[in-house]
């Protein structure tokens, strides 16, 4: 047996190892069975097949929906800011060049913050589809998803239902 800290070859079962006084079977720096060198991603040792000791086996399936999620968040974001920046920018004149019109004040600051709720919405979705690709903050990726959602209604729902059912992918 070999000290998985620093490689030693154990005689006997030692509680510790009398070269770094780790326990055997702590770290996961050398393999257990024939003390090859190993990284923190080794499963399997190269040198003789055996299993690393202690490793968490990584979660099985649907590492793709964040992924996903993130996507489609960034395809309904996107294209809603530039819509957002075009509606504030043409509606807040088009209701300018009404109240001159009709006479009632207030009209183009209406129409404009249509486009600017529009503008925070898609940025939120960015937002979200940015840390959905990059699997973190959950809680901020379903926020993101949920403003896609008012983004494009069609791009939302799917990026809503991958982002939930991608959570135990997040850090």
């Amino acid at each position: 047996m070999f000290c998985r800290n620093c490689g030693k070859e154990l005689t006997g079962s030692p509680e510790i190892c009398p070269n770094c006084g780790a326990k055997p079977m702590s770290g996961t720096s050398f393999c257990p069975n024939c003390g090859a060198p190993t990284t923190k991603l080794t499963e399997i040792c190269p040198k003789c097949g055996a299993r690393v000791a202690g490793k968490v086996v990584a979660k099985a399936g649907g590492d793709w929906m964040p992924l996903t999620a993130g996507i489609l968040d960034l395809v309904a974001g996107v294209p809603a800011l530039l819509i957002g920046i075009l509606v504030a920018a043409g509606l807040g004149a088009l209701g300018r060049l009404i109240g001159r019109f009709s006479g009632v004040a207030g009209v183009g600051v209406i129409m404009g913050a249509i486009g600017v709720a529009l503008i925070i919405f898609a940025l939120i979705a960015i937002v979200g589809g940015v840390f959905a690709l990059r699997k973190r903050t959950w809680g901020l990726a379903l926020a993101g998803s949920i403003f896609a959602l008012f983004c494009a209604w069609i791009l939302g729902i799917p990026a809503i239902v991958f982002t939930v059912m991608g959570k135990k992918h997040f850090k």
